[in-house]
């Protein structure tokens, strides 16, 4: 596994497939809105803003969470339960973040999470992480550095019934929890 350079930890198995097309695609997009708007994004390694909120996963993208996770060594496994343990009636803190607020699992990170930050669009409305673009109204943003979420959904809930017939969204700390039971 290489070092991931975002998170400073390993790299684990990628998505493949369609899943790792829009994968590519929502980190390009988030490429050209950081290359377009330097200043605007305050995101980065150790940002943890926005990952304090109880996640549903499309199966197929918790699959290539646990895939990850199985596959960090297990001192770390351990921890990532443990953080699940007590995120699940409490704190929505992620459990995938570690002691200093990176993902453990970067590279295999779900889409909602590669598109956290950047401005989105849902309908006619826009919106954006409250620590970006404090200087720019957010109609003023090129069109092309909004994501679009109710197209960016459609295309994930066809790939999951692709790669994942029948199967329901995933809570991702039950998920992590069931996952890594002792």
């Amino acid at each position: 596994m290489a070092a991931d350079e975002a998170s400073g930890h390993d790299a684990p198995s990628p998505p493949q497939g369609p899943a790792a097309q829009l994968a590519d695609k929502v980190d390009t997009f988030f490429a050209r809105v950081r290359e377009r708007y330097p200043d605007a994004l305050q995101c980065g390694a150790g940002c943890a803003s926005c990952c304090h909120q109880h996640l549903g996963l499309f199966a197929h993208e918790f699959a290539r969470v646990a895939r990850a996770v199985v596959e960090l060594p297990e001192a770390t496994q351990r921890a990532v339960y443990e953080r699940a343990l007590a995120t699940r009636d409490s704190s929505p803190r992620c459990p995938l973040l570690d002691a200093e607020a990176r993902c453990v699992v970067y590279s295999a990170r779900p889409i909602i999470c590669r598109s956290h930050g950047v401005p989105v669009r849902t309908g006619e409305r826009r919106d954006v992480c409250p620590l970006n673009f404090k200087d720019a109204p957010l109609e003023t943003i090129d069109d092309d550095c909004v994501l679009d979420l109710e197209h960016t959904n459609a295309i994930l809930s066809v790939i999951d019934q692709l790669m994942t017939p029948g199967q329901d969204r995933v809570d991702l700390v039950g998920g992590l929890t069931q996952l890594l039971a002792p």
